[in-house]
């Protein structure tokens, strides 16, 4: 028989989605800067671009250090530790001066800033039962998709009256308020220090045994297939759409809340449904509505219909699908996981952020100035999510990783 969990006050989900959206907008605040940054520092397109990839790779390899780090000596200091160096990162970014430099201050604020997000999804599912950590993690998918939602479009006006360095400067402010409330009002909540956690061999061993478990993996990777499309749309529209369709820098920003806006509905969706209808049917159909959204993206380029809002259009369904995937595949990943949860929050973070930078690493391969490679790339990796999930069909395993009774 389980008993319910105590009740959680309302400011601690606050104080992570206050720090997670911070990070957020790390990526999406000075995306309508891309394209000008070729002028700032005499480079080209796919150089720019590298201080999106390399810093979402950073970001990723950096979790699965963060999430054993958080079982050995606790979420909160892990959690400080890593929005101290953010601060210190975005510092940087905004005092740079060749390119170079901009690509080696992101790859730190990728190291330090994905604390948040491993540490995140553990206190989350050690303070919440089942149906709690669905909606609090719809509720979270839903606050934290404000911040890309308003990013670009505070971005693009900040590059116009004040240039491209003040993005960072304003990063830098919201983490240190973030640092400060965190200090002070997030308690402790991993119960038992793992004092062997950091042990090469219980990673590889920890490691091992999720890249093993295949409903977890399934799970994680239709994560990654998804976020890397998202990064796909944001290293690639700011080009398309200013460069190639002429959309003004502090206009693009609106395309881009609309995007988001509807992943804030796909998690609503799920908020409102949980209790009611299980995860896995809830993820199905996010799967589903993705897909088509993507196919509707091929279509119109084919049929020579594609603009500005047409696209939005069809990139509003595929965030929608990814508003329900986000909110239901870490809960029944924790579900189904045979390893600690500190692991299986690192590798949450590490294989979808893995995912995001190979989806912008595509993008600035094949940048051509046209809508056809973000197309591409977004449909197959959609299409192969789907087929993933049909094929392994991990909703047949219930929670403790056993398999369900029709089975």
């Amino acid at each position: 028989m389980t008993t319910s969990k105590p009740p959680v006050p309302i400011y601690i989900p606050a104080l992570l989605i206050l720090a997670s959206a911070t990070s957020i907008l790390a990526t999406d605040l000075y995306t309508p800067s891309l394209p000008h940054l070729q002028g700032v520092f005499n480079t080209d397109a796919s150089r720019v671009q590298l201080t999106m990839t390399l810093n979402l790779v950073a970001y990723a390899l950096a979790q699965l250090f963060f999430g054993p780090l958080s079982d050995r000596i606790g979420r909160r200091p892990v959690l400080l530790a890593g929005m101290i160096g953010f601060a210190i990162a975005s510092l940087g970014c905004a005092a740079v001066t060749s390119i170079d430099a901009l690509i080696a201050a992101r790859i730190f604020q990728g190291l330090t800033g994905c604390a948040e997000a491993v540490v995140g999804y553990a206190v989350i599912r050690e303070l919440y039962d089942d149906a709690g950590a669905v909606k609090v993690l719809a509720a979270y998918g839903m606050s934290i998709a404000i911040a890309p939602a308003i990013g670009p479009v505070i971005g693009g006006h900040m590059h116009v009256w004040f240039g491209w360095r003040s993005n960072f400067i304003l990063l830098t402010g919201l983490i240190t308020l973030a640092v400060l409330l965190i200090w002070r009002y997030l308690p402790e909540t991993l119960q038992k220090p793992d004092r062997g956690a950091l042990r090469p061999r219980r990673l590889l061993r920890g490691y091992a045994t999720l890249l093993s478990d295949g409903p977890f993996m399934t799970y994680t990777l239709i994560m990654s297939l998804q976020l890397g499309g998202l990064f796909a749309i944001l290293t690639a529209f700011p080009f398309l759409f200013i460069e190639s369709m002429g959309v003004p820098t502090e206009a693009y920003g609106y395309y881009y809340a609309t995007i988001v806006l509807a992943f804030f509905f796909g998690s609503l969706l799920v908020n409102r449904a949980a209790g009611r209808i299980a995860s896995d049917p809830l993820l199905a159909f996010g799967l589903v509505v993705s897909v088509l959204g993507e196919l509707a993206y091929i279509t119109l380029l084919a049929l020579d219909l594609a603009e500005p809002l047409s696209i939005t259009l069809t990139q509003c369904a595929f965030a929608f699908g990814l508003g329900l995937i986000f909110a239901t595949a870490p809960v029944r990943a924790f579900d189904v996981c045979r390893a600690g949860h500190g692991y299986a929050a690192a590798m949450l973070g590490a294989l979808p952020m893995a995912g995001g930078s190979f989806g912008t690493f595509c993008i600035a391969l094949f940048h051509n100035g046209s809508a056809w490679p973000s197309a591409i790339i977004l449909t197959v990796s959609t299409l192969f999510a789907g087929l993933l999930y049909l094929a392994i069909r991990p909703w047949r395993v219930q929670v403790g990783g056993s398999k369900s009774a029709s089975e």
